[in-house]
């Protein structure tokens, strides 16, 4: 791994934890897979923020990556999301997410199911040009038909605001849960923000609006609307299972956290 010379690379298969976890003295990062069904055992990484070139075949269990700050552990964490999100996890440009003073990024992830079934995930692109994801040397006609196949949940520490912030910060959080395994709650949320995202350009306009269009972009949001909130009675029961796993693995983690595994004066990051 090129970005983290001075790292070190640890699988550990002695513990079974479905969660990332990532320590740095009083911050953490980790995310929780919704399910068990894929398993990442295998990532290659080109020119992918300070990576320029990383090779890792991972444990099915937790794997551990230690070293200084800013030698690309959270990249690596960040390249794993990708994977599952189409995008990265805090950059929304993706032309930026290519390393400095490269023309091209690449990441690509082997996963296989509990029945063994291989799926070989691809997504490259170039300055200039449109990224390219593929599953199994196919490429997809719309992204949104990959979300879900490989679920994934992250909390950053910028996500105290879950706790502190307002209900469309935890409302956010709860869509990325939500759309992952219910494809027709991802379908009337993206054509709900699209209806969202022209009404407010019309009203943002310096010129009087066309209200006909306004009418029409409202409608078509409480069509949407209408169709997210008639699924909340199963996402309620959904939520409550997720949650449930999610504050268990969190207890997991902590004990984790106070053996004496992670005793260093190093950097910590741990995915699983």
């Amino acid at each position: 791994m090129s970005a983290c010379k001075n790292s070190f690379f640890i699988p550990i298969d002695e513990i079974y934890l479905q969660f990332f976890y990532f320590f740095l003295k009083i911050k953490f990062i980790f995310a929780v897979r919704t399910n068990d069904d894929m398993q990442l055992n295998h990532i290659s990484i080109l020119n992918y923020k300070n990576i320029q070139e990383a090779d890792l075949s991972l444990s099915p269990k937790l794997n551990c990556f230690i070293g200084s700050n800013g030698e690309g552990k959270t990249n690596i964490l960040d390249a794993v999301y990708f994977l599952s999100f189409c995008k990265s996890a805090n950059n929304s440009v993706d032309s930026q997410v290519i390393r400095h003073g490269d023309d091209f990024f690449v990441i690509q992830g082997q996963y296989v199911s509990e029945q063994d079934d291989a799926e070989d995930i691809y997504c490259g692109m170039k300055r200039g040009t449109k990224k390219r994801f593929r599953r199994n040397k196919k490429d997809y006609k719309k992204l949104s038909e990959h979300i879900g196949l490989i679920p994934l949940v992250m909390v950053s520490p910028d996500d105290a605001e879950l706790i502190s912030g307002g209900s469309e910060v935890r409302r956010k959080f709860m869509d990325v849960v939500i759309s992952q395994y219910d494809r027709e709650y991802l379908d009337a949320l993206i054509r709900y923000n699209k209806a969202l995202l022209q009404r407010n350009t019309l009203l943002k306009m310096e010129e009087e609006p066309d209200w006909t269009l306004v009418s029409l972009w409202e409608e078509q949001m409480a069509i949407e609307g209408d169709k997210i909130s008639m699924q909340e009675p199963n996402l309620s029961r959904r939520s409550c299972l997720f949650f449930r796993s999610f504050i268990n693995l969190y207890r997991q983690s902590t004990r984790l956290l106070n053996s004496n595994m992670f005793r260093t004066d190093r950097e910590a990051i741990c995915l699983m």
